[in-house]
């Protein structure tokens, strides 16, 4: 499975940069049909770390579910749709086509950046928000988040037996209490 594609994005002759909509999660699949057909394409992915029982499991996904930006023209187009992962693709203006290779650049940039590190965005986790545990040894326990550090880490007071404790806990340990 590819993981990183390194195209050159830039304006390519005959070809406009097109965000393409994929079926749900067919994003890696498009990817490498274009690959395999030679079509220029993007796929901006990020690290996830999921934690189970007993083990942590990383890979890679999307960046934006749903979406690969393909530089295409109407043959090309007619080749890779044949892969059975494509909705549609969004129109694009020159215009429109100038502002989103701006974008990718800036997004690949950031990728290569971010790389090995986890992002995590997590907008609706706020000081003073109730949460709950969801992993580790709190597992079930419910409490309000007094302190967000770095986006990351999280502190929390937890009521237990009428007292208030803090801990800091990852953000991904965590989620809106119900």
């Amino acid at each position: 499975m590819m993981e990183e594609n390194d195209v050159e994005i830039k304006k390519i002759h005959g070809l406009v940069w097109t965000p393409v909509r994929t079926k749900p999660r067919r994003e890696k699949k498009l990817a490498e049909y274009c690959s395999t057909h030679s079509a220029p394409f993007y796929l901006p992915l990020k690290k996830s770390v999921r934690r189970y029982q007993r083990r942590t499991v990383e890979f890679m996904i999307p960046m934006f579910p749903g979406y690969v930006f393909c530089a295409l023209d109407d043959s090309t187009y007619s080749k890779i749709v044949q892969c059975g992962a494509i909705v549609y693709r969004v129109k694009m203006t020159p215009e429109l086509e100038k502002g989103l290779i701006d974008d990718l650049v800036a997004l690949r940039d950031f990728e290569k950046m971010t790389r090995e590190a986890e992002i995590v965005v997590r907008p609706e986790i706020l000081e003073g928000v109730r949460v709950k545990v969801r992993s580790g040894p709190l597992r079930g326990v419910c409490g309000v988040v007094e302190k967000r550090d770095d986006g990351v880490m999280l502190s929390v007071g937890v009521e237990i037996l009428g007292q208030s404790v803090s801990t800091k806990l990852d953000i991904e340990d965590v989620e809106l209490e119900e």
